[in-house]
């Protein structure tokens, strides 16, 4: 029965563990969310159907520190992951 006990704890975890790790999708909408907000104009069909450009003004945003670390977290999260 301890046995039983153990085994259902580590699988609870270990799921819970991959539920709450970040996916490709969700790293990818992170970033494009702090893009959108600093008014990127999208080309991808997707991110203009997601975010749309109605309020776009530039190409080239410029980020605070704080949300070009942010950035850089996600990059280096979805290469960890191996995201396109």
């Amino acid at each position: 029965m301890k046995k039983f006990s153990i085994l259902m704890c580590a699988s609870l975890l270990s799921t819970y563990a991959l539920a709450s790790a970040p996916t490709c999708q969700k790293l990818q909408d992170d970033y494009n969310l702090i893009y959108a907000a600093k008014g990127f104009c999208f080309k991808e069909p997707e991110a203009i159907a997601k975010y749309g450009n109605d309020n776009c003004f530039t190409n080239k945003p410029k980020f605070s520190e704080r949300e070009q670390q942010r950035l850089d977290q996600i990059k280096e999260n979805q290469k960890t992951l191996n995201c396109n």
